[in-house]
Formats: C-alpha cells, sequence, structure tokens
C-alpha cells in the first residue's frame, strides 16, 4: 500500500447550527481521532484543517477550516474525509493492524490450500465483515487464527467454508 494513499476516516453527515459546523460520522477510533490525521482531505482535491468542537449523539460537531456558513457547510453532506496512509500512526503490537490493510491479502485454509483474496472489509459496528471472492465473513479469531500483514497471508478455519473449498 502506498503511503500517501488517501483512506477514508469519516464521512459529513450534515451541518450543524449558523456557524458551518459539521456533523462527522468517525471511522475512527472514537472522536477525537479525527484530529490526528490534520489536514484531512476531501474527494475535491481539497484539504482542511479539522477541529472536533464535541459530540451529540455518537456524531462529531466539527470545524473544518475555511467553512464559515451552513450553505458552504451544505454542499459537504454526504462526502467522505480521507486521510494519508503515512499519517496513521506506526502500531507497536504485532498483532495489531488497521483493516484496511487486510485488503490484498491471501487467504489459505489451515492446510494451504487457496481460498481467495481479501478484496474489501465492511464494519458497520457489530463486527467486521472480510469480502473473499462473493463471500462475507465475519472477520474474527475464531474464523481466521492466523492473520499476517506483513506477509499478506491469513488462514481462515477449514469448518467455514466446507465444500466451497473444492469449488477451485
Amino acid at each position: 500500500m502506498n503511503n500517501d494513499e488517501l483512506i477514508a476516516i469519516g464521512v459529513i453527515t450534515g451541518k450543524h447550527g449558523l456557524k458551518g459546523l459539521l456533523k462527522i460520522k468517525w471511522y475512527t477510533e472514537n472522536s477525537k481521532g479525527l484530529e490526528l490525521y490534520n489536514p484531512i482531505h476531501l474527494i475535491n482535491g481539497n484539504t482542511h484543517n479539522l477541529k472536533v468542537m464535541f459530540e451529540n449523539k455518537g456524531i462529531a460537531i466539527c470545524s473544518l477550516e475555511e467553512i464559515n456558513n451552513p450553505q458552504e457547510a451544505d454542499l459537504l453532506k454526504g462526502k467522505e474525509i480521507f486521510a494519508k496512509r503515512s499519517a496513521f500512526p506506526i502500531l507497536e503490537n504485532n498483532n495489531e493492524y488497521y483493516q484496511i490493510d487486510l485488503v490484498g491479502c491471501t487467504v489459505e485454509d489451515i492446510k494451504g490450500k487457496y481460498i481467495g483474496e481479501v478484496t474489501a472489509v465492511y464494519d458497520y459496528g457489530s463486527a467486521p465483515l472480510i469480502e473473499i471472492g462473493e463471500e462475507l465473513m465475519i472477520f474474527n479469531n475464531d474464523n481466521f487464527p492466523y492473520v499476517n500483514v506483513e506477509e499478506k497471508k491469513i488462514i481462515i478455519n477449514n469448518e467455514l467454508f466446507g465444500s466451497n473449498n473444492d469449488k477451485k
């Protein structure tokens, strides 16, 4: 993965008030995590410094540099905000990784048989799902006992795919 690659860290869900504040649903560990990646990037190529003002019902209320009125804020509704991969902290623990690093990993069963490649990770709050070919699997230690993002290798519990192992 290119360290300058942009990774989505949240989405603007609307405006808040009359001063151009934005409601942002964060994908980071917590709302304050949004500020760690300044400056943030928008899909149109603009960059802004972001400041979390407070939280309200699980949404971060934020200010963006140069966004000063509700009309400007309203134009950003539905837009994702991004950070450069190089801005992400280096993880000290070998058992930790960012979900985005799972994309592109080869998945094998315990016997070494190729199952597929991780093409996407979805996290809607309950449990992360990884996409392997046309399959979506709950990503946890029971289903995937071995993960090494440096080697780009994941081992799946054989019992999960059953007869699907024989399709290839």
